[in-house]
């Protein structure tokens, strides 16, 4: 009688009317103890990490939040449930970004126990997104349990679409969605975006919830019948959605990889002060186009996202060299460089610059979400914190969304830390026939799975916005990317040396690109509409008593 009174008084009465009252979470008594619960969010954070690159378990994506779910669901203190989530949340961050203390340490020459100290920070703030997540899951948890389950798909994508765009400017790396094998199921995101992967992945963590917390023999009937119908349903769409061959690609490509020195030897790379290196990089991308042969189509040649000290307006040496490439090349050609905005040019800009084979500047793209600490610090911390990179100045964002426009079709660009925008890139996908070029300087990740994971990201961006995407970067992972995010080529990490390949300009407009974060929406109306009718139900009772 008191086991059956303490379970009514945690979830509440529709829970356990059915069938005399039975105790609905008998079977999970172990999670009465929080030992257990803490112990629980811990493998949580740990099979999260585990997901992505470069361990790459993909198939623990699957079952990876249910541990939380289910100390969640046995929660009775709100406080608590926010500690045990952000436990989990800070663990998986720290697996994901443990290298911002190199980062911080080998560009903004911070001693090591203060880039710890800011890492730590940044774990405790940005580990509020999964705090939030069991603190609602166990508020809703302590009325209904089915309500409970039913909330936690729809809450952690809604989340997620808040960690992408409204917090602290945004920081969405390694999304749930990105560790969804890269096969058939992926091809839902160029319909719901990656959070209708990371939809699918948590579902079915609630549905397994589901399947064990039930005690009596029916609802466990159909809860295992649905979680076997929606197994079902995944293995047939990850068969079904494999994506066949594409047509033969007519356009060539050639992506440089530099392989610029770290920042102290980078200034070595001033074309005022050493061309050689410079001179280096025209002449690999011209032999590149040559060995390639004529073609009918006129060729794209991509250097990476400005690593070394490239100024477009300010340096002649470095104007008349790509300039004097695309004119001999015959091509397109897309470099990374800064430029300088404001009425007197006294504002730098991360930029990327798309010539003509002409050499005539057709397209001067300025990076639009910039690098907070890396590439400006936020006003609001400017008088306490320095910036990550020492290299950097003050840099402002770029407003154009424009592209390029070829006789095959345009070209789109986004530069580096963009790529793991999903809203960004929808927006910088020109219409028509077009081609993505991202260009990018992973040597800030040296040899950690930072790259694997940018890489991994940019896949899931080809998929949403059905296009080539060519991705040139300073030293790895240089490679081209299909419209259905499969990796066709590369070349290996910490060599210079070019990318020779084919693309299309592909015309067709995903569902993503003409309408966005539809499905992340409404995920927000449906959490928040389970959350309203907890509240209601609480105004309720207190009105009545």
């Amino acid at each position: 009688m008191a086991s059956q009174m303490s379970s009514v008084a945690v979830y509440g009465s529709d829970d356990t009317e059915e069938g005399g009252r039975t105790d609905i979470l008998a079977r999970l008594r172990m999670f009465h103890h929080a030992a257990i619960r803490v112990a629980a969010s811990v493998m949580s954070g740990l099979l999260l990490v585990a997901c992505f690159p470069k361990f790459d378990c993909y198939f623990l994506v699957w079952v990876a939040c249910l541990p939380l779910v289910l100390a969640a669901l046995n929660e009775r203190k709100l406080w608590r449930a926010y500690l045990e989530g952000a436990l989990a949340g800070a663990i998986f961050l720290g697996g994901s970004v443990y290298w911002f203390t190199a980062v911080m340490e080998h560009y903004g020459n911070l001693p090591e126990t203060l880039a710890f100290a800011v890492l730590l920070l940044f774990l405790v703030v940005m580990s509020s997104f999964w705090g939030a997540f069991g603190l609602l899951v166990a508020w809703v948890a302590s009325r209904s349990i089915r309500r409970a389950l039913l909330l936690v798909p729809f809450l952690w994508t809604a989340l997620e679409l808040g960690r992408t765009y409204y917090y602290f400017s945004g920081f969405p790396w390694n999304l749930l969605g990105y560790a969804v094998e890269p096969v058939g199921l992926r091809q839902i995101a160029s319909a719901t975006g990656v959070y209708g992967l990371s939809f699918l992945a948590v579902a079915t963590s609630a549905l397994l919830a589901w399947a064990v917390v039930e005690s009596r023999s029916r609802p466990r009937c159909a809860a295992g019948i649905v979680l076997g119908a929606w197994v079902g349903a995944l293995v047939i769409g990850n068969q079904v959605l494999v994506p066949g061959r594409l047509p033969p690609a007519g356009n060539l490509a050639v992506l440089v990889q530099p392989d610029v020195p770290l920042n102290e030897q980078a200034e070595d790379w001033a074309p005022w002060r050493n061309p050689a290196p410079l001179e280096r990089l025209v002449r690999l991308s011209l032999e590149a186009v040559g060995s390639a042969g004529e073609g009918r189509a006129i060729p794209l040649i991509v250097w990476s996202e400005d690593s070394a000290p490239f100024f477009f307006n300010r340096d002649p040496t470095f104007r008349r060299a790509v300039e004097g490439m695309a004119r001999q090349a015959r091509s397109y050609a897309v470099v990374g460089a800064t430029t300088f905005a404001g009425a007197d040019e006294s504002k730098p800009q991360n930029a990327a610059v798309v010539l003509d084979p002409l050499g005539v500047p057709v397209l001067e793209y300025a990076k639009i979400h910039l690098v907070p600490f890396g590439e400006y610090v936020p006003g609001w911390l400017s008088g306490l914190a320095g910036k990550v990179t020492s290299q950097v100045g003050d840099f402002v964002p770029g407003r154009n969304y424009g592209s390029a426009e070829t006789p095959q079709g345009r070209i789109g660009v986004f530069i580096c830390y963009e790529a793991i925008f999903p809203q960004l890139v929808r927006r910088l996908t020109p219409e028509g026939p077009s081609v993505l070029v991202n260009i990018s300087d992973d040597a800030w990740y040296d040899d950690s799975s930072a790259a694997d994971q940018h890489l991994a990201m940019v896949r899931v961006r080809a998929i949403e916005n059905h296009r080539y995407i060519l991705r040139a970067t300073n030293d790895g992972i240089t490679a081209i990317i299909d419209p259905y995010g499969r990796v066709i080529q590369t070349l290996p990490r910490h060599e210079q040396a070019t990318l020779t390949g084919r693309f299309s300009y592909v015309s067709r407009r995903s569902f993503y690109t003409a309408h966005g974060d539809v499905f992340g929406w409404l995920c927000v109306v449906a959490a928040t509409a389970i959350l309203a009718a907890r509240s209601a139900e609480t105004f309720s009772n207190r009105s009545k008593t």
